[in-house]
């Protein structure tokens, strides 16, 4: 199996201008949330109503600050017209935009 460096075996042939232009655009990359196709958004759906109708502690992965943050809870209510879930933790209450969601996975799929 080949090992690859990535970009650390040109950056000695790299022009410093480049090397901020890399850096830049990796900033501007890991600043925006992915974005989901239509199935991932299908399946988070029918995560969420799963967990809300029948109360289960649900894991979501949430888009925060360029970084994901992972939270486990049961959502507690759906307000579709801020388009947020109330998101209840071990000690807080969360208001969660729907937008930010990545993922979400109910806790009773761990076991399988």
């Amino acid at each position: 199996m080949i090992k690859d460096r990535g970009n650390i075996k040109w950056a000695s042939m790299m022009m410093p201008e480049h090397l901020d232009l890399l850096r830049e655009c990796k900033e501007v990359y890991a600043a925006q949330p992915r974005e989901l196709t239509e199935w991932e958004l299908e399946e988070l759906q029918q995560t969420i109503d799963t967990a809300y109708h029948q109360q289960q502690d649900v894991q979501l992965n949430v888009w925060n600050d360029g970084k994901i943050m992972h939270w486990m809870g049961i959502i507690e209510a759906i307000n579709l017209s801020t388009n947020e879930l109330l998101f209840e933790t071990l000690l807080t209450t969360k208001r969660i935009p729907i937008h930010r969601i990545q993922s979400a996975r109910l806790e009773a799929d761990y076991y399988d």
